[in-house]
């Protein structure tokens, strides 16, 4: 959190010493007064540096995951994860700009909430508390904002939303509704136009996967790489960096030559990786 420290404010000046003359002690102040101005100038540039908007690079890879991974020189990161998704077979969820998903890592689970088509300058920071974000998607030449709002989930409530008996309908979208929390819950009922009474989901829902996703990362740049395995064995391949959003398009340049230099290959098809994943797993 950006705070301002006290010292920098000037009702904290330090006392004045007895042996310090009058004259001595106002010209003090004034440097005192001015040294705080300058201070507390320079605390909130940085408080609005803070806020500035993140982007995040997104490079989808059509080369072998071995030879990306060979060529960019990789290495696995952390355990497999195991990835659920939830919408209907007609990605009802998804054309509104949601996408819902459950992460498995061992023991450790979260259930994420996120809408596209977001302005993060405008948007409320207390929206986002306490584990909020809003960074710009950079898919191609083009940014998406998007709000992911994530919370932890034990193992009764991962158990829940694994059940045979919630693979789907509204038995499931009862159990999903009931472990959103309550900042998840608000977004998701705005941005579907949810009137009081009605259904936050809709009544159709699917459990869509598992998918498997390695992660891996550059031991020279600060990318990372995911491999997506969908359970009818299709692959996605994404290359990805956080940046601020006003050096995105030079560094995406940037990187997509060092990965040509390594001999992997770009895909054509640079739009959002996202919705042909849930195509294929709503089938």
């Amino acid at each position: 959190m950006c705070r301002i420290a006290a010292d920098a404010l000037p009702n904290h000046w330090p006392p004045a010493r007895p042996t310090v003359s009058r004259g001595v002690w106002a010209l003090l102040t004034r440097a005192g007064a001015v040294w705080s101005v300058c201070a507390a100038a320079t605390v909130f540039a940085n408080c609005a540096s803070a806020f500035e908007v993140q982007s995040e690079i997104q490079i989808n890879l059509c080369s072998e995951p071995e030879r990306v991974v060979q060529g960019l020189d990789m290495t696995e990161k952390g355990r497999p994860t195991t990835v659920w998704l939830f919408d209907t077979r007609a990605q009802d969820l998804h054309r509104n700009g949601l996408r819902v998903r459950l992460r498995e890592r061992g023991r450790r689970s979260d259930l994420t909430l996120k809408v596209a088509g977001q302005d993060c300058l405008q948007v409320d920071p207390a929206l986002l508390k306490p584990d909020g974000k809003c960074e710009a998607d950079l898919h191609g030449d083009t940014f998406d904002d998007v709000v992911s709002l994530t919370r932890p989930l034990d193992a009764r409530a991962r158990a829940e939303l694994l059940a045979p008996d919630a693979g789907r309908g509204a038995a499931l979208a009862s159990a999903l509704i009931s472990h959103l929390d309550s900042d998840q819950l608000a977004w998701l009922a705005r941005r579907r136009g949810v009137a009081a009474g009605s259904p936050y989901l809709p009544q159709d829902l699917a459990r869509l996967g598992p998918s498997m996703v390695r992660a891996y990362r550059s031991a020279t740049q600060p990318y990372s790489v995911e491999v997506w395995t969908l359970p009818g064995g299709e692959r996605f391949i994404e290359l990805s960096q956080k940046v601020r959003r006003d050096v995105a398009l030079p560094r995406r340049a940037e990187i997509q030559k060092q990965i040509v230099a390594a001999g992997v290959t770009i895909c054509a098809d640079q739009d959002s990786q996202a919705q042909k994943k849930l195509a294929i797993l709503a089938r």
